[in-house]
């Protein structure tokens, strides 16, 4: 059966725990992978590419390896015989969530920070509570257990799989975030169910806010009115890129009832949208202008070219051969030499290849088109011998194809 959070009495039970994600996670999951895939094969594309990739996986799979090895050495491993209370609490919650496995959980302490996490090496699941935050839970069962309840949804919701796949998406700006938030709002819903109290429930999300000294005096229909002050574009757009909802919106998720009199209007995301457009649209703006100055440019290149040095528009339809091609290849090459034995002997250096050619025979000859090759109406082959001193043309030769036996080279010197 699916426990849903409003049903949550304020009893404990012995049923099993099966809550419904946050409505946006699985859309959000699953556009993350698409994209991460096209991403990935775009990286692997290439050896380089396929190099970075590696590197990347290979770093962080370490950075996983050091850190559980930190916790394995360092914190206190629940079991039996360790804290076996807090340790068959954490069993039984595993269990009405029919995990196949119980995670193994740690007791850290972390510095006085209010926190707790789950994580996976290999084919483990690790849970780390710290312990200033059990320790701020005090003797309240409930918001114990909605912290482990939570930890365990991650766990539960398969939020550890897959994440090397999609790390391409958890990058991008809004988008990775946005799948983030929307797990935490799954793993509230779990955290609510565990902990079987309504009042501890929201206890748990209020020490993260408070502490646990100040969070039972905390007001909560106050805490929740201040999402109000988030509703503006800059405060939504933080709230965007976040990896965690604003504990209000948490507490407002679980009890609705707590906002009532203190709806928030849609204003906040329509200015953070406008705020992004207004961020993005100078380069869109710049971005079409510089395109379409380069495409007028580039035609008006085109255009100012002589007839000579226009490519032809169909390569599979050669001109018809002139009534004598070997005068008008022997023509054309003189032409063509003329002009780079002149270069040669005026000192300056042969163009590197035929587009310095063609240009060459523009700033030469501008009124004049350059000679082609009679056989397939191209430019002529060109080729500049390492030394710089000398050269080749080339023409296809009777057959009108390049790269043939009956091709035709001329040396020059």
């Amino acid at each position: 059966m699916t426990t849903s959070v409003a049903a949550v009495g304020s009893t404990r039970s012995h049923e099993p725990i099966r809550v419904e994600s946050w409505p946006s996670e699985y859309p959000l999951f699953i556009f993350s992978v698409l994209f991460s895939i096209l991403a990935w094969v775009a990286l692997a594309a290439s050896i380089i590419g396929l190099i970075y990739v590696l590197m990347f996986v290979v770093f962080f799979a370490v950075m996983n390896m050091v850190f559980i090895a930190h916790v394995r050495g360092s914190a206190v491993r629940l079991g039996p015989d360790q804290f076996p209370e807090l340790y068959a609490r954490v069993e039984e919650l595993a269990r009405r969530m029919e995990m196949n496995r119980v995670p193994e959980a740690y007791l850290m302490q972390a510095g006085g920070s209010l926190n707790a996490f789950a994580a996976k090496f290999l084919r483990r699941h690790v849970l780390v509570l710290f312990s200033d935050l059990l320790e701020a839970c005090g003797d309240n069962e409930g918001a114990r257990d909605m912290i482990i309840g939570h930890e365990l949804g991650h766990i539960r919701s398969g939020h550890l799989k897959w994440r090397y796949l999609i790390m391409p998406a958890s990058i991008v700006p809004f988008l990775g975030s946005a799948l983030s938030r929307a797990r935490e709002f799954t793993c509230d819903r779990f955290g609510y169910a565990c902990a079987g109290d309504h009042d501890g429930a929201l206890l748990g999300l209020t020490i993260l806010a408070a502490g646990g000294k100040h969070a039972p005096h905390v007001n909560r229909a106050a805490l929740v009115r201040q999402r109000q002050d988030l509703n503006t574009g800059l405060m939504t757009l933080g709230t965007w890129m976040s990896t965690h909802p604003p504990l209000a919106k948490r507490l407002h998720a679980l009890d609705p009832s707590l906002g009532e009199g203190s709806p928030v209007s849609s204003a906040g995301a329509l200015r953070a949208i406008g705020i992004i457009g207004l961020i993005f649209l100078p380069f869109i703006l710049a971005g079409v202008l510089v395109s379409t100055v380069f495409k007028d440019r580039l035609a008006a290149f085109f255009e100012s070219l002589p007839a000579a040095t226009q490519p032809i528009s169909d390569v599979d339809e050669l001109p018809p051969l002139p009534d004598n091609p070997e005068q008008v290849l022997e023509d054309a090459v003189g032409r063509i030499s003329a002009m780079l034995n002149a270069e040669l002997a005026a000192g300056r250096e042969l163009p590197v290849d035929l587009s310095g050619l063609i240009q060459l025979w523009m700033q030469r000859y501008p009124d004049t088109d350059m000679p082609r090759d009679p056989y397939d109406g191209e430019f002529l082959g060109y080729a500049r011998l390492q030394s710089g001193t000398g050269y080749s043309l080339f023409s296809s030769g009777p057959d009108r194809i390049f790269d043939t036996d009956d091709d035709l080279e001329f040396r020059f010197p």
